[in-house]
C-alpha cells in the first residue's frame, strides 16, 4: 500500500512528499550538543507525511525516522504536546507500528514537575494510545527505518514549547542503550516502562485498535471520534 522513493512516500498511486526536520533543527533538544556532529546540519533525520488520507476531520500520517545517531542519542522526533480543546481537555493522538520498533517516550508535567514518566516500546503492528495530557517523543532504537502512521484530529496544532525550552523531554536514550535523566526537569520523578498493548489498552477507548490497525478502525467513525472530541475519552 505504501513505499518509499527516494524522500517521496507513494500511498494508493499517489506521490506525497514530506515535511523534513534536519539534523540542525533537533540539536537543541539533543542530550549532548556540544559532541562532535556526525551528520551536517542539513542532514534529514525524520520525515513527516501529513494528510494522506482523511476520516472527515481527522487526519491519518505518516512518520519515518532514520537509523541515527544524534551525536551520541538514538534518533528521535522532535516532541510536542497536545493543547486543550474549548472543553478543557486535551487532544489525544493514536500511533501504528507499520515497520521497526519504537520507544515511545511519554511525560505528564503540571506546575511541580513531572507528575508521570514512561518509555512504551512498540513492534511492527502495535498500535499506541498517548491519552490526554501527555507530551511525547518517539525514539527510534533499531537499526533500520521506523515507520509509524497516526490518527489525529486536524484541528490543532502540536505544541513544541516545553521540549524547545528544556532541551528535549524528561529522560534521553543514549546510543548505547543507556537511558539518562534530563536535568532540566529537576528531580522527585522515576520512569516506569512498558509495552504498548499493556498501556493502551487500560483505555476504553482503546479497544478497537487492538487488533486492528489505523486504516481499518477510521473506517467507523464512532471508534475514532473520540480524537475530534476529546471529552468522550473519558
Amino acid at each position: 500500500m505504501l513505499k518509499f522513493e527516494k524522500d517521496t512516500l507513494l500511498f494508493n498511486g499517489r506521490e506525497i512528499p514530506p515535511d523534513i526536520r534536519t539534523f540542525g533543527e533537533m540539536r537543541p533538544v539533543l542530550a549532548h550538543p556540544e559532541n562532535e556532529p556526525r551528520l551536517e546540519p542539513d542532514s534529514p533525520t525524520y520525515f513527516m507525511y501529513r494528510g494522506v488520507e482523511k476520516f472527515q476531520s481527522i487526519r491519518y500520517d505518516i512518520t519515518r525516522i532514520l537509523a541515527l545517531d544524534l551525536s551520541g542519542e538514538l534518533n528521535k522526533t522532535f516532541g510536542h504536546s497536545h493543547p486543550k480543546s474549548k472543553t478543557g481537555t486535551a487532544w489525544l493522538e493514536v500511533y501504528e507500528v507499520l515497520s521497526g520498533a519504537a520507544h515511545f517516550l511519554i511525560q505528564r508535567v503540571n506546575q511541580l514537575g513531572v507528575d508521570d514518566a514512561a518509555m512504551i516500546s512498540g513492534k511492527k503492528g502495535d498500535c499506541f494510545l498517548i491519552p490526554p495530557g501527555y507530551g511525547h517523543v518517539t525514539i527510534n532504537p533499531g537499526k533500520t527505518d521506523l515507520v509509524l502512521a497516526n490518527l489525529v484530529f486536524e484541528g490543532f496544532e502540536s505544541d513544541y514549547s516545553m521540549f524547545a525550552q528544556k532541551r528535549g523531554a524528561c529522560y534521553y536514550e543514549l546510543a548505547n542503550g543507556k537511558i539518562v535523566k534530563n536535568p532540566a526537569y529537576g528531580t522527585g520523578f522515576e520512569l516506569r516502562k512498558g509495552t504498548a498493548a499493556q498501556f493502551s489498552s487500560s483505555f476504553g477507548s482503546f479497544k478497537p485498535f487492538s487488533k486492528k490497525s489505523l486504516l481499518e478502525v477510521a473506517k467507523n467513525w464512532e471508534d475514532i471520534e473520540f480524537l475530534q472530541y476529546p471529552e468522550h475519552f473519558y
